[in-house]
């Protein structure tokens, strides 16, 4: 079975068995998404891509849980952006500990951090390892920004020309959510922005390395955008979503039948 943790008789969630079992903990941002996004851009994105996923995905003699969705991440590098809210590394580190323990408690053996903000993506890939040695349960991260992810699909519906053409509130997003919640985009504001010419004679530093930067937004976007959401279309977002949908099923099947 596949449900939302929060619909589950406790009961019920005593009864399932444990060791056929993985929990996706969600774990989201509000931030700034440029002049057309609304803030809770990448928790409506997650939000809807669960939903589709559960009514969507069966993994017989197999239980997905989905707990509650942390909608607020670390995403001190918007700040000074308005409506952006963050939580600090250690809050978040300790709110996502606690719930770890609280679904150990419950008996589960398996977790799965389902990220949707790259700001999120260091922490969730350190505290994992912490997880695993704290509670002896297997832990593992899904980021669809700095992994391989989108790739397979972005070949073919990708027409960003530069390399941050998918990024932040960029092509890929504005595309997701005209399909999942058109009512909240502003076509109209939108603007192309790109960091492109702040790298251009650089053999190393990049925001995608192999040397990194401290960044924030401000120091590679006035607007908030970096990305090309120009070329976004809900068609794109819909093909996008069923094939988010699709990886995530092959994801999920894999870590139901991988252990230490």
């Amino acid at each position: 079975m596949v449900a939302f943790w929060k619909n589950i008789i406790s009961e019920d969630m005593e009864k399932l068995n444990k060791e056929e079992s993985l929990v996706m903990l969600p774990i989201s941002a509000i931030e700034q998404h440029g002049h057309h996004l609304p803030v809770g851009t990448d928790s409506i994105i997650l939000e809807g891509l669960l939903e589709k996923f559960a009514k969507e995905k069966e993994f017989p003699g197999k239980n997905v849980i989905i707990g509650p969705q942390l909608f607020v991440g670390k995403s001190n590098e918007h700040m000074g952006f308005a409506g952006t809210m963050t939580y600090t590394a250690k809050t978040l580190y300790d709110m996502i500990d606690e719930l770890t323990d609280c679904i150990v408690k419950s008996g589960f053996k398996r977790l799965l951090l389902t990220n949707s903000h790259g700001g999120n993506t260091d922490l969730l890939n350190l505290i994992s390892r912490d997880l695993r040695i704290k509670y002896g349960i297997d832990v593992y991260v899904f980021d669809w920004w700095f992994t391989s992810f989108w790739q397979e699909l972005l070949k073919t519906e990708k027409e960003s020309e530069s390399p941050y053409g998918v990024f932040h509130a960029c092509e890929l997003e504005t595309s997701l959510m005209l399909a999942l919640a058109p009512q909240t985009v502003d076509m109209s504001r939108l603007v192309d922005e790109t960091p492109d010419k702040m790298f251009e004679d650089n053999e190393y530093v990049s925001l995608y390395g192999p040397v990194n930067m401290g960044w924030k937004t401000r120091d590679v976007t006035e607007s908030g955008v970096i990305g090309t959401p120009s070329k976004a279309t809900g068609e794109k977002g819909e093909k996008m979503l069923q094939y988010a949908v699709e990886k995530l099923g092959e994801i999920v099947t894999e870590l139901l039948k991988f252990g230490y």
